[in-house]
């Protein structure tokens, strides 16, 4: 399901239906005692717990590593599972200055400084010792599931309890602009008010059709009115709707959509977005990617 979709009934119990209280009611809940947002504030909304190992296709690999980690500890580094393994990971991390200049000059530029959260992050990541805790997502229709903002809150928070034990870290999105499979982001299913679901679906524009980065990708008809019509019954759709209308304009790219909705969504939480697509990224990464090439004969043995 979409964020669009959760985000429309978050908080629906206590905002009542005025949208003006939307964003705030959405930022309180996502820095809750909880980094989820609290979906049972929603009476539109039933949650239920589902193991993983109760869903079709779950590898044994990610069973274990969820459920019986000692299984496959000799795998990993650190535990994830244990409260001290990202203290002692970041306390790994030696990032070379020149590189840490140039990553921040490429991350200045795509990212939307108007956010002063985000401004911060970006001139903390600039000081030396500060990591990054990053997650990412394709870019989606929409905003893509709804884990893609689960994901985002998470870096977020984790990045602050970082922060509060005298490490200084900061949230990283990275946008999977680079994916060609547009047939697997170029539609979004959600639920209305009545608890239907619902698929929408997006066509790439004439000039983008072909084999090419998905974060390229223009759609000159984005399915608002559809939207509209999925979301009406919703205590906070006209926001919601006004928040995706503002980012997914007719003919912009998949990539800088996604990004100015997630931007909205999470101005306060500090999140910084990077684009892989970026040339200036790119010649970041060069060396390492050289230097794979190299190696490949002596890797692949070890994959």
């Amino acid at each position: 399901m979409m964020p669009a979709s959760i985000l429309a009934q978050t908080g629906s119990s206590s905002g009542g239906n005025d949208p003006g209280k939307f964003l705030a009611i959405f930022q309180q809940l996502s820095f809750a005692m909880l980094h989820l947002l609290r979906l049972d504030r929603s009476p539109c909304m039933q949650p239920a717990c589902i193991r993983h190992t109760d869903l079709p296709g779950t590898s044994r690999l990610f069973a274990d590593f969820t459920y019986y980690f000692d299984r496959v500890a000799p795998f990993y580094r650190h535990d994830p599972h244990n409260p001290e393994s990202l203290k002692k990971a970041a306390g790994e991390i030696d990032y070379p200055d020149a590189r840490r200049a140039a990553l921040v000059a490429a991350l200045t530029a795509q990212n939307n400084l108007a956010s002063v959260p985000r401004s911060e992050s970006l001139r903390k990541l600039a000081q030396p010792g500060t990591v990054a805790v990053v997650t990412g997502q394709q870019v989606g229709l929409f905003g893509g599931p709804a884990y893609t903002i689960y994901k985002a809150l998470t870096a977020a928070r984790l990045a602050q309890r970082l922060s509060d034990r005298g490490i200084p870290a900061v949230p990283v999105f990275w946008l999977a602009t680079e994916d060609h499979d547009f047939a697997e982001v170029n539609h979004a299913w959600m639920y209305d008010g009545h608890s239907q679901s619902h698929i929408l679906r997006a066509e790439a524009a004439t000039a983008s059709k072909g084999q090419r980065p998905v974060g390229w990708i223009a759609i000159d008809r984005p399915p608002i009115d559809a939207l509209k019509e999925v979301l009406r019954f919703m205590p906070f759709a006209e926001e919601v709707i006004a928040a995706v209308e503002q980012a997914y304009v007719p003919g912009a790219k998949m990539g800088a959509s996604f990004q100015a909705l997630l931007e909205a969504l999470t101005r306060n939480l500090g999140l910084i977005f990077l684009d892989p697509l970026d040339p200036a990224v790119r010649a970041i990464a060069a060396p390492f990617m050289a230097k794979a090439v190299k190696s490949a004969a002596e890797i692949k043995p070890k994959l």
